[in-house]
Formats: C-alpha cells, structure tokens, sequence
C-alpha cells in the first residue's frame, strides 16, 4: 500500500471511530446524569426520613411527621393507593389526567389558531391587543370561583380553568412565532410562485408550531394547576379533591402522597410532549442530529 493510500485511508478510519464513539459518549452523559439525579434524591429522602425520626428535632424544629410526614410513610401510601378497592387512587387520577388533556388540548388548538389568524392581519391584531393583553394581566386563580360558578361542580369547570390557564401562553407563543418568519424568505417565496395560502401553510404554520411547541412544557403545568384548582374550589373526584380531605384532615402522609402523583403526572406528560415534538419537529436544527 503506498503512503498516498495510507493517509486517505486515515482520516476516514477515524471519522468512522469518532461516529461510532459519539452515540457511545452520549448514552454515558446521559447515564451519569440519571445516576446523579438518583444520587441527589436518595440524599434528600434519607435526611428527610432520618430527621424526622429523631426526637430532639421532631420537638423543635419543623421535621415533626404529623405536619410533614415520612418518605417511608408517603411510599406506603402511594403503594395502598395504587392497590385495587374503595381506595384506590385510579379513578381519581383518570378524572384528573381527562380534564387536564382535555383542557390542554383545547387551550392549545384554540391558542395556536388565534395566534396564527392574528398574525395575518395587523389591523386585528391591534384592535384585540387591549383585552388579550388585559385579559392575560389578571390573576387567573382570581376567576377559577367564577368559572366554577358558571359551570358548576365537574368537569366543565376542570376544563374551563385549564384552557384559560393554557390559551394566553400557547396565543403569545404561536403569534411570535408566527411574526418571527422572515421578510426575505417570504418574498423568496413569492418570487418562486408561492401563493399565500401555501406561505401560510408550508412556512409560517410549521415555524409557529416550532415555537408552540416550545410552550407547551409550561402549558402542561399550567394546565395540571387549574384543573387541581378547580377541583380545590369544588369536585368531588380527583387529586386535587384528595388533597383537600387530606387538609380537612390534617393528613400530612395523603397530602404528600398526592403532591408526589401530580408531579409524576406531570414530569410524564412533559416527556411525552417532548417525545411528539421530537417526531413532528424531525427537520428542526434542534433534533436533525439526535
């Protein structure tokens, strides 16, 4: 083999080794991370359980189990819960995860599509600006008793708190996102052909929807507080429900066990999300070389 041969062939061999190294660095970071974060919650748990079972803090400080419980406490009743019966926490949970879809899912598809509508039209947009802006400066919790008012105890209220929480957030989002296309790509456009409807949908859509995307981690939590509100003001089902017998109670052990369940249920939803946005987003510079 001649020495020309030899360095041709050196730098393919090891762009070949650093391509199949890469996958193999990426899978030890993100297992070093995992590890870390496990690493962080047993240190948390194990001081937590250990100060609560020793007297002279449970006398004077605020490690006193009947106002904060134990991990080994709230494990067991998460454990009892999960167990089929008059107890279980399922059905619970189900009416909970329902509304909260529900609600993030017309909170989204409402908020997306006003914000794209908007964005084709300034004169529109400048007449709504005062109430959407006026609107979104309210407390919301303020109107979640009005809202409950309006459409009673059950699930018509759980979903109404929820889009309210999610429409000004996703609105904003798609409208910037919308507004973000540049000038020059959409007279590029228009010099190659393009009618606007085909603007709209092959470039302005798929940008907004990039920047929705983008807001829905926030509109997922935001969606899981109003429901939970909601179901605080009045309901006789859910998690939020559960919590509220756990403060009639003074039931510190059901009270964590259902805060533990919601943030489950939302760091789940969350991953979710990102599992979507991932597989719709695939031409994103984000995940081109995931």
């Amino acid at each position: 083999m001649s020495s020309d041969q030899v360095q041709i062939a050196g730098p393919e061999i090891s762009a070949g080794r650093a391509s199949m190294t890469q996958p193999k660095r990426r899978l030890a970071g993100g297992l070093r991370i995992t590890l870390t974060q496990v690493l962080i919650l047993a240190v948390v748990l194990g001081v937590w359980e250990a100060l609560t079972r020793m007297t002279w803090f449970e006398q004077n400080t605020i490690f006193d189990p009947f106002f904060i419980s134990r991990p080994s406490l709230i494990g067991a009743r998460i454990w009892q819960w999960m167990q089929p019966g008059k107890n279980a926490i399922w059905p619970h949970l189900a009416s909970t995860l329902y509304a909260t879809g529900l609600g993030l899912f017309v909170g989204t598809l409402s908020g997306f599509t006003v914000g794209v509508l908007l964005a084709q039209s300034r004169f529109w947009a400048k007449v709504l600006n005062p109430f959407i802006v006026s609107l979104n400066s309210m407390p919301r919790i303020a109107f979640v008793p009005l809202i409950t008012m309006l459409f009673g105890l059950g699930l018509a209220s759980k979903v109404v708190t929820a889009w309210f929480m999610v429409f000004f957030l996703v609105f904003f989002n798609t409208y910037k996102g919308a507004n973000s296309v540049e000038q020059e790509l959409v007279n590029f456009c228009r010099t190659l052909g393009g009618r606007p409807s085909q603007i709209l949908w092959r470039v302005r859509i798929p940008t907004a929807a990039a920047w929705t995307f983008a807001s829905l981690p926030n509109a997922i939590s935001f969606a899981l507080i109003g429901v939970v509100l909601a179901e605080f003001v009045g309901s006789t089902t859910g998690v939020g429900y559960l919590m509220t017998t756990s403060l009639a109670t003074l039931n510190a052990t059901d009270m964590f066990a259902s805060i533990v369940i919601l943030s489950l249920v939302g760091v789940s939803l969350v991953y979710l999300i990102s599992a979507i946005e991932r597989r719709l987003l695939h031409w994103s510079s984000e995940f081109r070389n995931d």
